[in-house]
């Protein structure tokens, strides 16, 4: 059923990029015809493709799912998964590196690109502490499209802050990562040294202003440009960037079945593991079912070409000290895998790599782009 359902969407994304609208409505009803997700969760994946894919026909226009109102929001969705899919729980690694570069540091900044409701800062914070750190006081520049999210991490933040006794001062910046303004990079210029920069599942966010520019390129360079002591990020390994729809497709089937079979092989009822499946639904219908590139968010790239950028970008890639106890919280079983690698950490099921921790300090005017 799901072979025969892969087919035919494969069909149908190929007929949508090259604006065959009949053959595209035909294929979309053949593949209504053969899903039963409601009888067979493992139909559910197809049937988020469908959903995206009928959205072109009938015109939908996609938006920022960390902005739309649903009933369960795409920011309490990623808390529930990073309980129970431990290769979610990779900014465990970014905070890791982090935290060596807080050492010796009374005051320090954390420029934190997408942070939600600043979870991952707020352990950072508790990991300073019990590891004794002088930390006394934490300047953490939040940026974040969803102003309620900004409002729950200065909460969080400063609750953490109190009770570790660390000062936090906590400035939100309601924005997109690539409309960030001369004053907020002023705002993390002028901000306490050193200055850390995390991103977890946020740099993929971003939409390039013009054809030919690369806003992310753009971002990092400008940030180099700071001097930051160390950063961090955290993305999946898939390419749903600039590929072609009949790529993305196949790209994001291929990542997008792994994390639901990691999903379904949960101790959890059916209505939770839905719940949890949802989350990447909503990214499955905007990698597909967006019409106006412009409008489409999920723009996923391989790991490969985050780390040409870091390095493009000026900066060195490096790899955390790994303890054995943050090893057994992030691959508590064989099905759960972590390979470090020269240059990143990858995260995996069953052997197939899904995200990836790069970190990475500023390279020396001396240090060659191995890239050219």
């Amino acid at each position: 059923m799901r072979s025969s359902a892969f087919t035919l969407l494969r069909l149908a994304a190929a007929a949508a990029e090259q604006n065959r609208e009949h053959d595209l409505r035909t294929l979309l009803a053949r593949v209504r015809s053969v899903l039963d997700p409601e009888a067979d969760a493992r139909d559910m994946l197809a049937a988020y493709y469908l959903a995206g894919l009928s959205g072109r026909v009938e015109g939908h226009r996609s938006e920022n799912i960390y902005l739309r109102g649903y009933d369960q929001p795409q920011i309490d969705l990623f808390r529930l998964l990073t309980e129970h899919l431990p290769f979610v729980r990779v900014g465990m690694l970014a905070n890791a590196h982090l935290l060596d570069h807080l050492r010796g540091h009374a005051a320090a900044t954390v420029l934190s690109i997408g942070i939600g409701q600043g979870h991952q800062e707020g352990a950072l914070l508790a990991q300073a502490a019990a590891g004794g750190l002088p930390l006394r006081r934490l300047v953490v520049i939040g940026v974040d499209p969803a102003a309620d999210s900004l409002a729950a991490a200065e909460i969080n933040l400063k609750r953490a802050g109190a009770e570790h006794g660390i000062e936090v001062t906590f400035h939100a910046v309601p924005a997109a990562t690539e409309e960030l303004d001369e004053d907020a990079w002023t705002l993390i210029g002028r901000s306490p040294r050193p200055l850390l920069a995390t991103a977890s599942f946020a740099l993929h966010h971003m939409v390039d202003p013009h054809p030919g520019q690369d806003a992310r390129d753009v971002f990092l360079h400008r940030l180099r440009a700071l001097a930051p002591a160390a950063v961090a990020l955290c993305e999946p390994d898939s390419d749903h960037h600039r590929a072609s729809l009949p790529e993305r497709f196949a790209n994001s089937w291929r990542m997008f079945g792994t994390l639901f079979e990691a999903i379904d092989a949960t101790p959890l009822t059916r209505a939770e593991q839905d719940a949890m499946k949802s989350f990447f639904g909503r990214e499955i219908i905007d990698i597909v079912g967006a019409v106006d590139e412009r409008s489409r968010y999920e723009r996923h790239e391989p790991t490969v070409a985050w780390l040409r950028r870091l390095r493009r970008c000026g900066f060195r890639t490096t790899v955390p000290v790994i303890t054995p106890e943050l090893e057994r919280t992030l691959a508590p079983s064989p099905d759960f895998t972590l390979s470090v690698q020269p240059d990143h950490v990858r995260l995996g099921y069953r052997q197939d790599p899904l995200v990836s921790m790069m970190a990475a300090i500023p390279a020396s005017a001396a240090s060659p782009d191995p890239e050219g």
